[in-house]
Parts: C-alpha cells; sequence; structure tokens
C-alpha cells in the first residue's frame, strides 16, 4: 500500500487489538525502540483472580509462543522482561516501574497465562535474547531493570480485592479509551482519562494511502459484501466517541466500528478520520494503539515531570490501590 510521503509512516506490525507482533519499532532519529502496545490474548476480567497470597506473589505463570508451552517466572524476571519489551530502557525510573507493576497485574488478572512470544520480545522476553538486542550495554541496562524491579517486585494493582486487568498501550489520542468500546467489558477503572501528553509522542499522527481495491477488500473481509459502484460514494457517515475515537463509520453502506476497521487495515489506532481525494483513500491516526488504561508515552511525560510510579498508575487506573505482597 502507498504511504504519504509528506509524513513519516515507518513503523513496526503493531498489535491489533490483541495480536502479538516483533518488538522492531524505532524512535526517529533516537535509534531507540519505542513502546508496543501489550501482547494480551484475553479480555480484561475483573474477576478473573483474587489479591495474590505470598506464595503466588513470587512467580508469574505466562504461556511463551516461542516455545510453544507454559514458563513460571519469578515476579522480577517478568518485570524486567516485560519492562524491556514494552519500554525503551533508559526512560524514566517511575515509568519503567509503573509498567513493571502494570505488567505484574495484568498478567496476574487473568484466568488463564498471559501469552507472550520471547523470540519476538512480545510481551514478555529472556536474558538471551536482551543480551543481542543490548551488545554491549547489556550488563549495565539489565542490573539497572533489575534494581528497578526489586524496589517494586511486592506491588500489584487491585480492584475491588483482585489484580487489576492494567492494560496498556503506546500512546492515547489525547483521551484513554473506554474497555467496553475495545473489548465489550466495562471496568470501572478503565473509563479513560485525559492524557494530553501523547499529542507530542513521535508519529503521533501519520497518514496513509489505500487503493479503492484495498479498501474493497478490507470491507469484504469484515462483511462478506464487495463494495459496488464508484469509490468516491463509498464513504458515509462516521461518529466518533467521547475519547475519539472512531464508534461507527459507513463505508459503501456497511456499517462498521472503528475497531474492526483498524483490525481490517492494520491501523495505528482507532481513532482516525477517512477521505477519498479522487484517486486513493486518505486515513490518519492520531495515538498508537487500543488506547485502553496506561499510556506509556503519558507515563513517561509524568515521570519526567515528577510523578511516582504510584501517581502514574493512580492516574491510568482510577479506583485502584497499590497492594504490597510477598
Amino acid at each position: 500500500m502507498k504511504r504519504n510521503t509528506r509524513r513519516l509512516a515507518l513503523w513496526a506490525a503493531l498489535l491489533i487489538l490483541a495480536g502479538a507482533a516483533p518488538f522492531l519499532a524505532l524512535l526517529p532519529g533516537g535509534g531507540q525502540t519505542a513502546p508496543q502496545a501489550p501482547a494480551v490474548t484475553a479480555r480484561p476480567s475483573p474477576t478473573a483472580a483474587t489479591a495474590p497470597t505470598p506464595a503466588a506473589a513470587l512467580t508469574v505463570t505466562v504461556y511463551d509462543e516461542a516455545l510453544g508451552k507454559e514458563r513460571l517466572l519469578s515476579v522480577e524476571a517478568f518485570m524486567v522482561g516485560a519492562a524491556a519489551c514494552e519500554m525503551p530502557p533508559d526512560w524514566p525510573d517511575a515509568a519503567l516501574q509503573a509498567q513493571m507493576v502494570a505488567s505484574r497485574s495484568y498478567a496476574q488478572a487473568q484466568s488463564q497465562p498471559m501469552t507472550v512470544n520471547s523470540a519476538q520480545c512480545s510481551g514478555w522476553t529472556e536474558e538471551s535474547v536482551l543480551k543481542l538486542r543490548w551488545g554491549d550495554d547489556f550488563e549495565a541496562t539489565y542490573a539497572r531493570l533489575q534494581a528497578l524491579a526489586a524496589q517494586v517486585s511486592s506491588a500489584v494493582l487491585l480492584y475491588d480485592g483482585a489484580p487489576a486487568a492494567a492494560c496498556y498501550h503506546a500512546a492515547s489520542c489525547g483521551h484513554t479509551e473506554a474497555s467496553q468500546n475495545v473489548w465489550l467489558t466495562a471496568l470501572p477503572y478503565l473509563q479513560g482519562v485525559d492524557s494530553p501528553w501523547d499529542r507530542t509522542a513521535p508519529d503521533f499522527e501519520v497518514t496513509v494511502e489505500y487503493t479503492a481495491p484495498q479498501l474493497s477488500d478490507a470491507v469484504a473481509s469484515l462483511t462478506g459484501a464487495i463494495p459496488q459502484g464508484d469509490a468516491a460514494g463509498w464513504l458515509g457517515d462516521t461518529v466518533w466517541d467521547a475519547a475519539g475515537y472512531v464508534q461507527s463509520i459507513t463505508i459503501a453502506g456497511q456499517k462498521l466500528t472503528g475497531s474492526e476497521v483498524r483490525g481490517a487495515l492494520g491501523l495505528r489506532s482507532a481513532c482516525f478520520s477517512m477521505a477519498w481525494d479522487g484517486a486513493v483513500f486518505t486515513v490518519t491516526t492520531r495515538g498508537y494503539g487500543h488506547g485502553v488504561g496506561l499510556s506509556q508515552y503519558g507515563a513517561k511525560a509524568m515521570a519526567e515531570g515528577g510523578s511516582s510510579w504510584r501517581d502514574i498508575l493512580a492516574y491510568y487506573f482510577p479506583g485502584t490501590q497499590v497492594h504490597e505482597v510477598g
């Protein structure tokens, strides 16, 4: 597909809603890996587990697609490997620790092991992969993350006595999304908050072009109906929700959700606008990821402004409490 050469549009394959992708995106000009959306395979569940016992607090179980089996990890090993996949390791301490606790809480909120791919650095990875990724910087970088994890290894985020499904994404459209608009499940602590810092994230706004056949194929894959007639007349009404994400859009007479279109076209975000310019359809997105829960660029900005990891989690997951276990 064509890409608008007037805007920077280089990015790695994004996790579409709940998929997995290699951790290969680069920040423009910085040579630094950018944060990814989490490798989640289950919808958030408010009652999947109760507060971890001291014994359970010592470990996290994941299903590693790279090995095709479950793995039992220490909490600290999980936190280090999760943070290394989700954020550049030179980001502020508080942002990394907020990510560590969110990842641990999300994993323990699920009724089945969280799916990761250690080989692709998706959701979690191990030392051997990070040695290849970080090279000569491995020892110092890994030691720093271990030290940060040790400080928060007893922390888990709870809501109503159970681990919170503390999901996360790279950058919202300026306001995080409500969980029911993505996964149908409405959780009180995932109803969206302002995240103005995201508007300064690299590639916050990106424009991509699609030909009429490409859009036709996307609509057909969702509905089974092949668009007919002049492409100039395919676009109907677009309705955005309160956060700014597409609630519904009509294309060639078919009413679709923003999440459906995002998945079918591989868009960075369900916050988008679409137009026909006489030759191609242009789609402009804002933000990066599903938009629910913790914004990683927002966490970075808050940390740089002096907020602690506790402050960051309390802001993005209102009504939750940090519980110390172990």
